[in-house]
């Protein structure tokens, strides 16, 4: 038993002394870069090699702090050989230098596992970037004078002399004094010979908008590439463009014929107007006058408000504006453009006052004026508005009276008799209008109210679905009930004899049903002052107070 049991022993110690044998230390490892001496603008590979098995992914905050990871990618290869499993793990790291130098890549850590440091050697970009290198960019800028809240132009040209590929080209960085940039269309390609080479060009175009005085630096912008020379190794390069640096100078004060001018650097500014079809306005009847302001070198948010003055006569009750930019050539051309419903007051001529525009001419640098001249319209009556009833006799048509061989004698006394009794059936009729209509007017307003709410509550339904035409259909239903005498047959007749608020939403609504606004009627305002107008259709008639229309505000 003794023996037996010192066998046993001594076999589990060969077992133990075999496997300690067989046993190796994790194998470190391999670290190695395609190319040991690149220049800034060029990537480079990084791999990193393990035989065996490993747990993890690298640390790759040593490779963070010098250079930047474009791409990364790993692979894993399991195989057999004479019987036995064999492991490869593989990681690559596409590289791009941060700036020229001597670099050391440290030890990168995998689970257990541990790299070997590699040296790297940046050298400084090639000083020919020009018309000989294979991928080269200019920047350029204009006006040579800026002023504060003043476009500039900044041009982006990059030559391309060899085949690219997952090319990206990066927005511009801007320092110094704040700024508004924005892009100028899509990219221009073409081509372009310089220094005996061929270039396929791409344009790209800014607009830059400096907020203040100072100095202001534009770009770099990067170009980053996979380039494909005709020999060699293909690899990812990175460009940059120069930096511009812009002196923005202060606004320039108006003289003192326009003392009140507002600040307003442009290549050009202009006025212009249309009245639409016809000559001429009627009165209460509303027409269309849209003002255009168009300014050249400016964003459609820095063209101004026009100050419009109210005169005797009419009224001018202004719309929305619409803001639009178009791309030109010379950068942005905005537009402005503001419909206003024009409502003539009483018949006759108006002159309609002109409109002045002052703005700095950055090319000239001198201050001058945009204008549209005065305009003299004719007023004719409005058609709509209906006349008093005529309280004469209708006119009695006496047939002709034609001989026969027979007596006429009874034809001729029952055409009189006729003509008699229309006569005094005329008389008794103006005899009788004024009491009838004295009696009407003595009638309660509680009487009248009921149809005067069914108008009202057929106004709020059709408000509560916007609905336009149906609110005008009750409108002139309301007018014919509170103005029977000679109700108003327009709504802008109508909105003379409302207060200010209601005779407003009145305007408003004629001008979305008869001017040159496009879209839906919002029937908020008019359905909150519905409460005023239901005064108005209860309260004793009056005739307006005012002569002129009320203004909107």
């Amino acid at each position: 038993m003794v023996v037996r049991g010192v066998v046993a022993a001594m076999a589990a110690l060969a077992a133990w002394l075999a496997l300690a044998a067989n046993a190796q230390p994790p194998q470190p490892m391999q670290a190695a870069v395609d190319r040991a001496v690149v220049r800034d603008n060029e990537s480079f590979t990084y791999t990193l090699r393990a035989e065996g098995p490993v747990r993890g992914d690298p640390d790759l905050a040593g490779l963070s702090a010098q250079f930047d990871v474009l791409n990364t990618s790993s692979s894993r290869r399991i195989g057999i050989v004479n019987g036995r499993t064999s492991e490869v793990n593989e990681w690559q790291f596409q590289l791009m230098p941060r700036k020229a130098g001597e670099f050391t890549i440290p030890e990168l850590r995998v689970g257990d596992r541990q790299s070997n440091a590699v040296n790297v050697r940046v050298l400084a970009p090639e000083p020919n970037a020009g018309p000989t290198a294979d991928i080269f960019m200019e920047l350029s800028a204009t006006p040579e004078v800026v002023y504060a809240q003043s476009q500039v132009l900044f041009t982006l040209r990059l030559f391309i002399g060899v085949a690219t590929g997952r090319a990206t080209l990066t927005a511009p960085e801007t320092g110094g004094v704040e700024a508004i940039v924005e892009k100028l269309g899509e990219d221009g390609t073409y081509q372009s010979t310089r220094g005996g080479r061929d270039f396929i060009v791409r344009e790209r175009r800014y607009a830059v908008f400096p907020q203040q005085a100072g100095t202001l630096t534009f770009g770099p912008v990067t170009f980053e590439a996979m380039v494909i020379p005709d020999r060699g190794f293909s690899r990812v390069q990175r460009f940059r463009s120069d930096v511009l640096e812009i002196d923005v100078q202060s606004a320039v004060a108006p003289p003192a014929a326009l003392a009140d001018a507002a600040w307003l650097p442009a290549q050009r500014v202009t006025l212009s107007e249309d009245w639409g079809d016809g000559d001429g306005l009627v009165v209460g009847i509303p027409r269309t006058r849209t003002i255009i302001v168009e300014g050249l070198g400016l964003l459609e948010t820095q063209l101004p408000d026009l100050a419009l003055d109210q005169q005797p006569g009419i009224r001018q009750y202004a719309d929305q504006p619409e803001l639009e930019r178009t791309v030109t050539a010379d950068g942005l051309l905005s537009r402005r453009s503001v419909s206003l419903a024009v409502i003539a007051q009483s018949p006759g001529e108006v002159t309609v006052g002109g409109v002045r525009l002052p703005w700095w001419n950055v090319a000239a640098q001198q201050w001058e004026v945009a204008e549209l001249p005065p305009r003299t319209l004719r007023v004719t009556p409005s058609a709509e508005v209906a006349a008093p009833e005529s309280d004469a006799a209708p006119a009695v048509a006496v047939p002709a009276l034609v001989a026969t061989p027979r007596s006429i004698w009874p034809w001729v006394s029952g055409v009189l008799a006729l003509a008699w009794a229309l006569t005094m059936l005329a008389w008794w009729r103006t005899r009788t209008r004024p009491a009838r209509e004295r009696e009407a007017a003595q009638v309660p307003a509680t009487e009248r109210k009921p149809a005067l709410r069914k108008i009202l509550r057929d106004l709020d339904s059709a408000c509560a679905v916007h609905d336009p035409h149906s609110a005008r259909n009750a409108l002139l239903q309301f007018a014919e009930v509170r103005f029977p005498a000679s109700p108003p047959r327009s709504l802008g007749a109508l909105a003379a004899s409302l207060p200010q608020a209601v005779a407003h939403e009145v305007l408003t609504l004629e001008a979305h049903l008869y001017g040159a606004a496009a879209g839906a009627w919002n029937a908020d305002g008019l359905k909150a002052v519905l409460g005023d107008l239901e005064r108005v259709g209860t309260a004793p008639e009056q005739g307006p107070t005012e002569p002129l229309l009320p203004l909107y505000r």
